[in-house]
């Protein structure tokens, strides 16, 4: 396939083209010819118009044929698969320019013959014309156009007098009689690396094809916190409550983060006809600070059944809030106020720029973000709250992590109250 010099070591092979088949010939009654490939209005024209043969690519447009071949360029996950061509057709207008009587009309069907007599850009030719150090390209080489798999076809393009007409109107150029060329395929690819799947070995255990099952992968349809019954999402420690189907012992639920990846499966516990409960982490079990994060999570049902493939159901958006420890809980009112905030499980970097703390409703940027080298340790926020908002009073403290809110209540009698650990008094 060809690079991205394509478009320009296609109109330098028809300038060749047309050259080649001129210096065959006795022009002295007209004198001397040029060959160019100019933009029509920068054309010299008038009473010292030179005699000249202008190609002007006027458009280009996609190639019918090859447009949609290939596979996607990129996967899922944005990693290169493949490197899928750009097929475009161009599309030229051949112009004769003199100022002699029948100069032009000669000089433009000289120029018409040329490419008559030459329907195909062939590889040999291409490469005569395109081997470094060659004009416009220089230490580039555009020579690749040579091996592209299609061959680059010349054909004549008869345009009304509308349509032409109104390309030279467009060129804000002085008309002169022209022939319009279409020449096609021009294939230019990257050659960047693609990340290649590696061969099939075996179809299934044993090489006996692919197992097939009839019933529909597993489908959540409700999650439900029944450490904080009503509130969305959920906090490392909290009990959830699935209402599902086609779930069963073998299943597992995998929390997904959607910015991130990260990714952890945990078990089910049958609750009742298509109810199932899973338990999260505590936060200060070991190990958990490290491989869970805040924020946006997809959550799926996977069936692991002995012997048979395993099936992912639909996605499920789901928010995981972080734990946090305030101090000091109380302050003097009226001045500014330096708060620190752990937070469990740690923030990720790239999430330290986006992070908001919430005091008392009033959003307010962090001060700084200090998440130790220490996998066990919390990420530490320090905020400074101004004194015009730190009147006296009692303040619920929240983290905005993107754009999930921590929550600041715990269960008193089965009723939801603000945390008293994360309210700061100040007087």
């Amino acid at each position: 396939m060809s690079n991205a010099l394509a478009i320009a070591a296609v109109t330098a092979a028809l300038k060749d083209v047309v050259d080649r088949h001129l210096d065959g010939l006795d022009l002295s009654a007209i004198g001397s010819v040029g060959v160019s490939a100019m933009p029509l209005d920068r054309v010299l024209t008038g009473d010292n118009e030179p005699n000249q043969i202008n190609l002007f690519l006027y458009q280009v447009s996609a190639n019918s044929g090859w447009r949609n071949c290939g596979q996607p360029a990129r996967d899922g996950a944005g990693q290169r698969t493949a490197n899928p061509p750009l097929a475009l057709d161009l599309h030229y207008l051949l112009t004769a320019f003199g100022n002699q009587e029948l100069g032009r009309d000669a000089l433009l069907g000289l120029g018409m013959q040329a490419l008559h007599e030459t329907p195909m850009l062939d590889r040999a030719r291409l490469r005569q014309v395109l081997a470094p150090p060659a004009t416009p390209f220089g230490a580039f080489s555009a020579e690749s156009l040579a091996d592209q798999v299609e061959w680059l076809k010349i054909t004549p393009q008869f345009l009304s007098a509308e349509e032409l007409s109104k390309l030279w109107t467009a060129a804000q150029a002085r008309f002169r009689a022209s022939m319009s060329y279409h020449v096609s395929v021009v294939l230019i690819q990257s050659e960047a690396a693609v990340r290649a799947a590696l061969p099939v070995l075996r179809r299934g255990p044993d090489d006996r094809g692919p197992r097939a099952l009839a019933a529909s992968p597993p489908r959540l349809r409700a999650i439900d916190n029944l450490s904080l019954p009503g509130l969305r999402g959920g906090r490392l420690g909290d009990l959830l409550r699935l209402q599902a189907d086609g779930a069963g012992a073998d299943s597992e639920l995998v929390f997904e983060h959607a910015r991130t990846g990260l990714r952890q499966s945990l078990p089910l516990v049958a609750d009742g006809p298509r109810r199932w409960q899973v338990q999260l982490p505590a936060a200060d079990a070991p190990g958990v600070v490290s491989v869970w994060a805040p924020g946006l999570h997809t959550l799926r049902l996977r069936n692991n059944v002995p012997g048979q493939p395993v099936v992912v159901g639909e996605p499920l958006p789901w928010m995981l809030a972080p734990l946090l420890a305030v101090t000091p809980l109380n302050a003097a009112a009226n001045v500014d106020v330096a708060l620190s905030i752990a937070c469990r499980p740690r923030l990720l970097p790239a999430q330290d720029a986006g992070v908001r703390v919430l005091f008392g409703g009033q959003e307010l940027p962090a001060d700084s973000v200090d998440t130790p080298a220490d996998a066990s340790l919390p990420s530490t926020l320090s905020v400074t709250v101004p004194a015009a908002l730190a009147g006296a009073g009692a303040y619920p403290v929240a983290l905005r992590v993107d754009g999930v809110d921590s929550l600041p209540v715990t269960l008193v009698g089965g009723l939801p109250q603000f945390d008293p650990q994360q309210v700061v008094e100040l007087a």
